[in-house]
């Protein structure tokens, strides 16, 4: 009854999505909310499956690892479990957040990438990607973050994700890097009676500054504090762009310009005569705006996390004696918990050294790829009473057979009170009171 039930379901599926393309160019809703009008409007809402992933997808807002970025993973998404990822993270005001990834699945089946950000004490969806999972989004204030993937019910899906940030502008002074910063916004001045409304970018005098971004030069001219300046405007973004202690200016008033254009040359005139050349560059919007992360390029990945499908249908175990779960992929994550050895984790996906892994009650965390193993051999003993073979960990899912007492099992891992074992015929599943 139930593959029959599943069948109709996947058929009424296919059939929502041949209304999809229709439905969404008269919507104005993310295509994850699309899919879960589709599903009410089959009348599928109340199902168990399809209240199921409704409720998955909530779960992965409130409930999702931290990471850092850069970040890679790859991972997979079983049609026989309804679930949904979720990574947080933090983006700045002048960063380009990108997205990239890539989808192995069933021919159609569509995997939906969300981006939401925490406001007003919820999270708020702010824009989304297609089953290719890419995505550009520029930030202007700072947000905490949360992508949030999930394929359709009744798919099985391979996936890799990668998450950066890049600045919003190039570097305004030519050849220079992270490290030619040395001054930044909000540094004391003259003796604590100003603040510093820019960053300053050391470089040899002569050293060309170039336009950040396109835009239109809209005042060129001098000043004791900033000695020889220019100032742009980029309209895209409403921001007025500060450019001063020049040696020479190269663009005059009106002159447009394109991104990396020589607007004039690094000096240190004005209020800077007595100190190395620099560019002190400031960006403005009714006031002034912290430029760092508009120009501070973060660390590349070297390599994407390459797509790896072995661990798929595989049970497996820690195999340290104690293991670390963790918040997200790293060291200095945040602890979750200690897993004890011999605990069954499946694993989801795969982050460099890092497994992210779902344990038998749902909680999900990362651990080192060195403390786990599978769990395809253990301890042989019998059984001294009658015991039910469970499908899952607790006592409220399926039986799949009933062991008669003295009735040999070979305990392959454990959770809480449970061990998963195999029987002599070759089933798995759970039973209360194993321990290996």
């Amino acid at each position: 009854m139930q593959k029959i039930y599943l069948v109709l379901l996947g058929c009424v599926l296919i059939s929502c999505n041949s209304l999809h393309s229709v439905q969404s160019a008269l919507s104005s809703k993310t295509p994850y909310e699309q899919y879960i009008q589709s599903l009410e409007k089959a009348n599928l809402q109340s199902t168990p499956m399809a209240t199921a992933w409704v409720e998955a997808g909530q779960k992965a807002l409130y409930d999702s690892v931290s990471i850092s970025l850069p970040f890679s993973e790859a991972g997979v998404f079983q049609a026989s479990e309804v679930e949904a990822r979720s990574y947080s993270f933090s983006v700045r005001d002048g960063q380009v957040l990108k997205v990239s990834g890539a989808v192995k699945s069933a021919a159609n089946a569509r995997v939906f990438l969300d981006l939401l950000v925490w406001k007003d004490e919820t999270w708020t969806p702010l824009a989304h990607a297609d089953s290719s999972l890419i995505l550009t989004y520029e930030f202007d204030r700072d947000y905490t973050c949360l992508i949030r993937i999930q394929p359709e019910l009744l798919v099985n899906a391979y996936y890799t994700i990668t998450i950066s940030a890049t600045p919003v502008l190039i570097n305004p002074v030519s050849g220079a890097s992270n490290k030619s910063i040395g001054s930044f916004y909000g540094d004391s001045r003259d003796g604590g009676k100003r603040k510093h409304e820019g960053i300053d970018i050391f470089a040899p005098k002569g050293t060309p500054v170039v336009a950040p971004t396109a835009g239109t030069i809209s005042r060129v001219g001098t000043s004791n504090l900033g000695g020889k300046v220019v100032w742009m405007q980029d309209g895209k973004r409403g921001h007025s762009y500060y450019f001063a202690h020049l040696d020479e200016q190269l663009v005059k008033a009106g002159e447009r310009v394109k991104q990396g254009d020589t607007l004039g040359l690094v000096g240190n005139t004005g209020n800077a005569r007595y100190t190395p050349a620099h560019l002190h560059f400031g960006i403005y919007q009714a006031r002034s705006k912290d430029p760092i992360h508009y120009v501070l390029t973060m660390e590349a990945l070297i390599n994407a996390q390459v797509l790896d499908t072995t661990f798929s249908v595989q049970a497996y175990r820690v195999t340290d004696k104690k293991t670390l779960l963790r918040s997200g992929p790293g060291e200095k994550r945040p602890l979750k918990e200690t897993l004890a050895k011999n605990t069954y984790i499946k694993i989801l996906a795969q982050s460099k050294d890092w497994y992210r892994i779902v344990l038998p009650d749902k909680r999900q965390g990362y651990v080192l790829r060195q403390a786990v193993g599978l769990a395809s051999k253990g301890k042989s003993r019998k059984l001294k009473e009658p015991a039910v073979l469970l499908s899952e960990s607790n006592e409220q899912s399926i039986p799949l057979a009933y062991l008669d007492k003295s009735a040999a099992v070979e305990i392959l891992a454990t959770f809480d009170q449970y061990g998963f074992v195999r029987t002599n015929d070759g089933m798995v599943g759970w039973v209360y009171g194993m321990n290996m």
